[in-house]
């Protein structure tokens, strides 16, 4: 079995445990996808944010048509809610991604690995219809644990 561990300050006086759990059982997609499994230890409390995009606090649409800019700012958006929160983008242990095109999979994953280069999140990614609005190219939700 795989695995990388972290240990992340938490909200509090907790201390979370973090590792990957990648058994010889399963595919393995590299450390450089995401990771099959985030076992999480001594979690306090679990936040479920709803899927963030690129609109900005005053609501205006930002990158239409530039997915590079798009998934920044929709992990902006997490990041500032985490922070709000009393965390940070190493709290999260799962994401889910809905792309109008999964030909941009690439660009997230290069956008990810800049976020997260120590421990990937767990994932689930998939292309989709269409989003809720025309102009969204990629929509992200996320759990994190503190």
């Amino acid at each position: 079995m795989g695995g990388v561990a972290s240990s992340i300050p938490s909200h509090g006086e907790y201390v979370i445990d973090k590792h990957v759990l990648s058994p010889d059982t399963v595919w393995d997609p590299g450390a450089q996808l995401l990771s099959q499994c985030v076992v999480v230890e001594n979690a306090a409390r679990t936040l479920y944010l709803s899927g963030q995009t690129a609109i900005s606090a005053d609501g205006q649409f930002e990158g239409i048509g530039d997915v590079d800019a798009q998934i920044r700012l929709s992990f902006e958006n997490i990041r500032l809610i985490l922070d709000a929160a009393g965390g940070t983008l190493d709290n999260v242990v799962k994401l889910t991604v809905y792309f109008a095109d999964i030909g941009n999979l690439d660009t997230y994953t290069g956008i990810l690995g800049e976020l997260f280069p120590e421990t990937r999140p767990a994932q689930t990614v998939v292309e989709i219809a269409r989003l809720a609005m025309p102009e969204l190219l990629i929509e992200i939700d996320a759990v994190a644990v503190f």
